[in-house]
């Protein structure tokens, strides 16, 4: 079944390389709508994370009908409309209605996609460290493109209708992938671990700052400067996806996760310093961290659910919905004083989370 796994990566590849298109040059697209600190902070929240209130249902769906390919094409399908929604747009509020029907579609994909991979592999951690690095090379690629497309045009909606486009081609190789759907009862239960867990992903998931602040923030040197830091934050976080998949296996998942916090709160922490070295290695580092993180939280949910579908379901509900309150809350906060305390705010709460994965029993 690995050639589930590398299908997988090939639609995740030609998603990612359309969707980050689209994601450099969104903050600033919303900046052009005279959008706040707020209202990025929203959009941000509901970009990382409303599509993950739907990511349960469709994962307990997949369980009992023993069906998550059409589940997964669907997502990706609806995905792809969306960005054609976004590239038409004419306000902030129109740019939000779409994001979030782009983040239903990454709710109803994202559970079954993470259960045909864990059910075509043993070797977990590396399955989806794998996953996680084709998805962040076609980050890399698509935002070569954003750089190279907003150079030639000086204009943020064109590159969003080539994105999208080019999107409708991530659908295809879906087409040839086994469908590997388990039988579970009816009844699915949780489980004290992973009921453990789905605490801990939610503390985590309140510092998962938007990449929109980090970008805006990088703007300060230029717009051109943030979208290379943008570019340099994929290609780290594409090159350390795999091996960090490899190191989780080896020495544990939640060990892998904690430091991962650790490296993330200094990084918030860079941000804070208006200087250009210190940018350079927040974004690095923060590289390194959803390297690990991303992938690594969504394999330690698999190994502690009784059924993949509900239980990786169940993380990214839990996950997803203190993403969008913790951009929230960030964005108040940036509108309020300035956009250090958003910064300041992720950082603690990162730190917290780290001494939790790290010291935590599961």
């Amino acid at each position: 079944m690995k050639r589930n796994i590398t299908l997988l990566g090939i639609v995740s590849f030609l998603n990612d390389l359309s969707s980050e298109i689209i994601h450099p040059l969104l903050p600033f697209f919303l900046k052009s709508m005279n959008a706040t600190a707020l209202g990025i902070g929203i959009v941000g929240g509901l970009l990382d994370g409303f599509g993950n209130v739907v990511k349960l249902f469709s994962g307990y769906i997949s369980d009992i009908f023993r069906r998550r390919k059409p589940l997964v094409f669907f997502g990706y399908l609806l995905s792809q409309v969306s960005k054609l929604g976004i590239g038409i747009s004419s306000s902030a509020g129109e740019v939000s209605g779409f994001v979030i029907m782009d983040r239903i579609g990454k709710g109803i994909r994202t559970s079954p996609r993470d259960a045909i991979i864990a059910e075509s592999s043993k070797e977990r951690g590396k399955a989806f460290g794998f996953h996680r690095a084709m998805d962040t090379a076609g980050a890399v690629v698509g935002t070569l493109i954003a750089i190279l497309l907003y150079e030639s045009l000086k204009d943020f909606q064109t590159p969003i209708l080539v994105a999208a486009a080019i999107g409708f081609f991530a659908v295809i190789p879906i087409f040839f992938v086994r469908d590997t759907g388990e039988f579970v009862p009816k009844k699915v239960e949780v489980g004290v671990k992973l009921k453990k867990y789905l605490f801990v992903a939610f503390l985590s998931g309140l510092c998962h700052l938007s990449y929109m602040f980090f970008l805006i923030r990088a703007s300060v040197i230029s717009v051109e400067a943030a979208f290379l830091l943008y570019l340099l934050f994929n290609v780290v976080y594409s090159l350390y996806s795999y091996p960090a998949g490899i190191l989780a296996d080896r020495f544990g998942k939640a060990k892998i996760v904690g430091f991962s916090y650790l490296i993330f709160s200094a990084s918030l922490l860079l941000m804070t310093f208006q200087n250009p070295l210190f940018f350079v290695v927040a974004f690095i580092l923060y590289g390194i961290f959803m390297s690990v993180s991303e992938a690594q939280q969504r394999a330690l949910a698999s190994d502690l659910s009784k059924s993949q579908g509900f239980g990786l379901g169940a993380y990214h509900l839990s996950f997803g919905m203190a993403i969008v309150i913790g951009n929230i809350i960030a964005g108040a906060l940036a509108e309020l004083f300035t956009l250090d305390a958003a910064f300041v705010f992720a950082s603690i709460l990162s730190l917290i989370s780290a001494f939790v994965y790290l010291f935590v029993k599961f």
